[in-house]
């Protein structure tokens, strides 16, 4: 029989906590690079703002706010579920997310550092 590892509650939550607080990086660094002139790369985001008809900044926050409800949604569902491998799944998403975000965040102050060190 083939023991397999369970995926806490906790373990959920940090995951979500970690993905949050990247998400809040990334956002603060994306309105801090486009004070400081740059502009956004992200085509889905300027797709949102466009089609909307809001700024780019009220575009991000809606973005982000979609995100945190799905993300955290299946938070949710990982946290109900009494299967070991959907919780597995579920935390393996939740950290893919998070190091998307964390990724991207770092991209942006490095941006924002060249831009303020030329």
């Amino acid at each position: 029989m083939k023991a397999e590892a369970a995926v806490s509650y906790s373990s959920l939550i940090i995951a979500f906590a970690y993905f949050v607080m990247f998400n809040l990086f990334d956002l603060s660094s994306t309105i801090l690079a486009l004070r400081l002139g740059l502009s956004e790369a992200n085509y889905a985001l300027l797709f949102v703002s466009s089609r909307l008809g809001v700024g780019l900044v009220n575009a991000f926050m809606i973005v982000k706010s979609l995100f945190f409800l799905g993300v955290g949604t299946l938070v949710i569902l990982g946290l109900a579920s009494r299967n070991p491998s959907t919780r597995r799944t579920v935390l393996l998403t939740v950290i893919i997310f998070g190091s998307i975000f964390a990724i991207i965040s770092v991209n942006n102050f490095l941006s924002i550092y060249f831009v303020l060190s030329a």
